[in-house]
């Protein structure tokens, strides 16, 4: 695993070179599917949570056109039973090789 130190040039780069609000979106995605959940679905328990959440944003975060805040990775992490760790996992692979397509 990465450590923030070396993580967060990367993520900053991305983040204003790239123009991706996330890097969990593919993993949140990922995650949603194996447990078989539509988008709908999880927004639903989200806001049972006390997120106010909808289908659309749940999209946005998937595809990095939204940030995502670490009360809503804890509410997927929980809902999706995965681990955040988990969502984190291969970020720094997924940023270079997404900033090497520029």
């Amino acid at each position: 695993m990465c450590s923030t130190r070396t993580l967060l040039p990367i993520i900053f780069f991305y983040y204003f070179y790239v123009h991706q609000k996330n890097i969990i979106g593919p993993k949140i995605k990922e995650a949603r599917k194996n447990a078989r959940l539509s988008q709908m679905e999880l927004a639903a328990r989200m806001q049972v949570l006390g997120i106010g959440i909808d289908r659309s944003a749940i999209a946005k975060v998937e595809t990095g056109k939204r940030p995502i805040s670490d009360i809503e990775i804890v509410a997927i992490s929980e809902i999706l039973n995965t681990q955040i760790a988990l969502l984190f996992e291969d970020s720094k692979q997924w940023i270079i090789r997404e900033s090497n397509k520029q």
